[in-house]
């Protein structure tokens, strides 16, 4: 009789103390008390409209939002930059994705805006300009492999210059004779 009782005992407790660990059907959500994370389909799909936006575009977005200095990205290894600036308005914007991409930038002017993407393995650019008195607005963009730009000086011509390389294995060297 008393281990009949001792059984029965048991059995009530352990019954008890499985039913205190059965999970909870609530949403994990629910102890942040957001609106906007109420349940786990509206958070995924939140997250999921993030990421459909490509990365130039947020790219855009964030450069739109820094209005003066030097904002370097990078997604990779082994990427450098390299960036001596004097102007008296300077906005410039690096994007490096891949691996051994590298960057070299030494201006002097009296404006500098600057938009530099490289995506890809093993680009490099080199861009000097030293004491002009012009509003520098380059864009330089890479996509691709093994790819050069050498850019040395800046001109009325070159002031405004955009450069696109596609591609593999492409050079592009610039030298502007100073007005």
């Amino acid at each position: 009789m008393k281990t009949n009782l001792l059984y029965i005992f048991l059995l009530v407790l352990f019954s008890v103390f499985v039913r205190g660990q059965e999970k909870e059907e609530t949403s994990g959500f629910k102890a942040y008390s957001s609106s906007v994370f109420d349940s786990k389909d509206t958070a995924l799909s939140i997250v999921s409209s993030i990421n459909k936006k490509s990365t130039d575009q947020l790219q855009l977005e964030q450069v739109q939002q820094f209005s003066q200095g030097v904002l370097i990205q990078q997604i990779g290894n082994y990427n450098a930059v390299r960036a001596d600036v004097n102007a008296q308005k300077v906005n410039v914007s690096v994007f490096q994705k891949g691996d051994f991409n590298d960057l070299s930038l030494v201006k002097d002017a009296k404006t500098i805006s600057q938009n530099i993407s490289q995506q890809g393995k093993n680009n490099s650019i080199s861009d000097y300009s030293y004491r002009t008195n012009y509003d520098v607005k380059t864009e330089m963009i890479q996509k691709g492999n093994d790819q050069k730009i050498q850019s040395y000086g800046t001109n009325s011509i070159s002031k405004d210059m955009k450069i696109t390389q596609n591609g593999n294995g492409a050079t592009v060297i610039i030298l502007n004779k100073l007005n």
